[in-house]
């Protein structure tokens, strides 16, 4: 699959789903101008800004783009975001079916790896099982009653 918006409506949808089988609640913003793509209440009303990238396995691992770009009238143009834009990357690996969630932070890793290095280098690795669940809550909460789904 080629073309970058159909890649991201995957990554939206599965990520929506992987939240959904976590007992999360989404939430997608009412304007596609933000810049995160859902908004994630969390088992313990708890909430986190999210922005969904969909990303192929190459060696054994996925690279974390901290931008965004987008082509218009006046040409090709690079974002790179901030930290205060949104709290994770949610990142979607179709080779995997897995999604990953990133900090947003000066020290995020920018490679997750999913399977073993070439040369078994285990040391400053950023395994993608250690990514699978959103580990830090944000200061915002919001009341609800979450509806677990049984698999």
């Amino acid at each position: 699959m080629h073309h970058t918006k159909a890649k991201a409506d995957i990554g939206v949808a599965k990520c929506i789903a992987d939240l959904v089988s976590k007992g999360c609640v989404p939430c997608m913003p009412l304007s596609e101008h933000q810049p995160y793509d859902i908004v994630a209440v969390l088992d313990k009303g708890s909430v986190v800004k999210l922005q969904v990238k969909y990303a192929t396995l190459k060696n054994g691992a996925i690279e974390v783009k901290f931008r965004t770009s987008w082509a218009d009238k006046h040409g090709s143009h690079t974002k790179h975001y901030s930290e205060s834009d949104f709290d994770f990357y949610a990142i979607y690996c179709p080779e995997k079916d897995k999604v990953v969630y990133v900090p947003n932070t000066s020290d995020s890793p920018r490679i997750i790896r999913f399977e073993k290095t070439l040369n078994n280098q285990g040391k400053h690795v950023k395994w993608a099982s250690d990514y699978q669940v959103i580990k830090r809550e944000s200061s915002e909460t919001i009341r609800h009653t979450p509806v677990k789904v049984k698999t």
